[in-house]
């Protein structure tokens, strides 16, 4: 369960234009708390070499991978867009929403991510292979202060003072590490790293 919730996050928070995320910030804010929170994550982890080098390749693919997934979901897929009409159809023919209707969109909905899913699962499992449970534990409660997030309630995880479990479960903070773990300031780093 909990790794398809990761998973889940990853896509969602990987994949969403800034256009489709309602009050985003000026692209200057996002650039510059992405490369913050990229540096506090880069701090905790404390990669070695070779933890880098063998990491990069799997950062790299999530990259690519979130990049084609944010294209593909800026284009309409026909068959959700078929089923969202015949909803609205129903709708306005003054009925509800048919059970085969319900299905069709959920069913669309799933053809748009199942593939990527399993990359980024496969992705995770390689990645967390690769760091110790130290480095594991210390991903989980990294406090990405002033970068990705702004403050309680925000993406960077719960309120200041919440228990450590809860900022490390928190689906906002997983969409937030999954957008920095494959940003172009984190991926710099590790590249730095690997050398």
């Amino acid at each position: 369960m909990f790794a398809r919730t990761v998973v889940a996050a990853v896509l969602l928070a990987s994949a969403l234009p800034a256009s489709a995320r309602p009050f985003s910030p000026p692209a200057e804010v996002v650039a510059l708390r992405t490369e913050i929170a990229a540096l506090e994550i880069d701090r905790a982890l404390a990669l070695t070499p070779e933890q880098a080098r063998a990491l990069l390749p799997l950062l790299q693919r999530g990259a690519a991978e979130a990049k084609s997934m944010r294209e593909r979901l800026e284009q309409a897929d026909p068959a959700l867009v078929a089923a969202l009409s015949r909803a609205r159809d129903e709708l306005r023919a003054g009925g509800p929403v048919s059970d085969a209707t319900r299905h069709a969109v959920a069913s669309a909905r799933r053809g748009e991510f199942g593939e990527a899913r399993g990359e980024f699962q496969a992705l995770r499992k390689q990645a967390l292979a690769i760091l110790t449970p130290a480095q594991v534990e210390a991903l989980r409660t990294v406090r990405l202060g002033s970068g990705i997030g702004a403050g309680p309630g925000m993406p960077d995880g719960a309120p200041h003072g919440a228990p450590e479990i809860e900022r490390g479960r928190s689906p906002g903070r997983r969409l937030a590490m999954a957008r920095v773990l494959t940003s172009d300031a984190f991926l710099s780093l590790v590249q730095a790293r690997a050398r």
